[in-house]
């Protein structure tokens, strides 16, 4: 091939490749994706007939709010809980919205929107169950069942000091409650909305103790640094907020 045909065939393959990545950039830029565990109702579970796609809850629909007011389509990508901080951090979500609490711990590793809901710490238990009625029954050899991740698991292992082999985990919390009902667990710490939600369906019931469980707050994380995206969640957190959307969503997904 001569020089100036072989010059040109390469300025064509790189208007090709170029186009390519113009493509590509160009329906990522259409979509906001969402990271999430979607096994933590009411902020996202899966249903036959979910918001986006299957997937559903407060968290789907403030993020699906978020997205429509960045003009963009919102994707939710699902996985286990303890790995969504990575995925934001690596770019493979653009946000985390998981009804995580904002810790100093994962503040190294993300950055955090403002805050859109308050909840703490429950214990699910049986129906019947007489023996717990505060967090420090739980050390008496009880089976102890907590979500991998999850704020309950670091208050059983680290603030109560459960012994290991007294505690089981699952990715999540729908699976865990499911060993209560079962009687092979006897209590499971988990937050209080989706603790609520799990043991109304299953027909458990819900042990609090606020001197033992602190108050604790949600907010949306997303990769350090990025400061324009933090910017758009929280404009539409604070209208939501304003508005009473955000309480009408509570009502809404806890009935």
């Amino acid at each position: 091939m001569k020089k100036g045909l072989m010059k040109i065939a390469a300025l064509s393959a790189v208007a090709v490749m170029a186009a390519a990545a113009l493509a590509g950039c160009g329906g990522k830029g259409d979509k906001l994706v969402m990271g999430t565990n979607a096994a933590f109702p009411p902020f996202e579970f899966t249903t036959s007939t979910g918001l986006v796609g299957e997937f559903d809850g407060i968290d789907v629909a403030i993020a699906n709010n978020i997205a429509e007011s960045m003009g963009k389509t919102l994707e939710v990508a699902d996985m286990d809980f303890d790995g969504l901080i990575a995925a934001v951090s690596t770019g493979k979500v653009d946000m985390v919205a998981a009804g995580m609490t904002a810790t100093d711990e994962r503040r190294q590793s993300v950055d955090f929107s403002d805050t859109y809901f308050v909840a703490s710490q429950v214990m699910v238990v049986g129906a019947d169950n007489a023996d717990i009625t505060k967090a420090d029954d739980l050390k008496n050899g009880k089976k102890v069942g907590v979500v991998l991740g999850y704020t309950g698991d670091g208050i059983v292992t680290d603030t109560l000091q459960i012994a290991e082999e007294n505690i089981t985990r699952a990715n999540r919390g729908i699976d865990i409650v499911q060993d209560v009902k079962n009687g092979k667990l006897d209590a499971v710490v988990i937050d209080s909305a989706t603790g609520k939600a799990l043991a109304e369906k299953n027909g458990l019931k819900v042990v609090e103790d606020a001197e033992a469980f602190e108050s604790e707050e949600y907010a949306i994380a997303v990769k350090k640094g990025n400061t324009e995206l933090l910017d758009k969640i929280n404009a539409t957190l604070a209208e939501m907020k304003a508005n009473g959307e955000i309480d009408e969503l509570a009502v809404k997904y806890n009935q």
